[in-house]
């Protein structure tokens, strides 16, 4: 009887450890209401994948941050085009993706003393590069605004990268596929 109990125990204690695949405390979206309802059901689970309204992953935008006050967030979006290591690559995109948990909460602490933060984005392509430069639409943003923009480079580090800003776009020159806090200086 003993040993059924232990068997018991260690197969409760196996099958009962929680596999995380998100970060712990990052909500997850869920965006199944009608004005989600495009009539694919494959956009509609690939946006859902992106944690990404519709509208995010149909428009490769991002609008919504964790931990952000919605009204407070510059809207970004991308599409194609980017200069890669000098050469025009006009068919090539970046996926901007949702920012980390704790990359909203490090941008938060970057942006102390500098300004307010307007929003945190990640940025992916799977194209191989030194340096990349991509502009986002930025709706609202107008050209002289004090933004800078800093690439997260470890856990600790950001670094202030090459930036412009124009009427509805700002223009960064990147180094790597990574977490970008974009500060309005103050």
């Amino acid at each position: 009887m003993k040993k059924v109990i232990a068997f018991t125990l260690a197969g409760a204690m196996v099958f009962s450890v929680p596999v995380m695949a998100k970060e712990v405390g990052a909500p997850v979206a869920v965006y199944l209401d009608e004005a989600s309802d495009i009539g694919d059901t494959e956009e509609t689970v690939l946006a859902i994948n992106e944690d990404k309204t519709i509208s995010e992953h149909m428009n490769n935008a991002v609008v919504d941050i964790w931990d952000m006050l919605g009204d407070e967030v510059q809207d970004l979006a991308i599409g194609q085009g980017a200069v890669l290591d000098g050469v025009a690559a006009p068919g090539l995109t970046f996926d901007l993706v949702k920012p980390d948990l704790k990359r909203v909460y490090a941008a938060k602490e970057l942006a102390q003393g500098k300004g307010s933060l307007l929003t945190v984005v990640n940025v992916h392509t799977h194209a191989g590069y030194g340096t990349a430069q991509i502009t986002f639409y930025a709706p609202g943003v107008k050209a002289g605004q004090a933004i800078t923009v800093y690439q997260r480079v470890t856990d600790e580090e950001w670094v202030a990268v090459p930036t412009v800003v124009t009427d509805e776009h700002i223009t960064v020159d990147i180094t790597d596929n990574n977490h970008l806090a974009f500060i309005e200086a103050k």
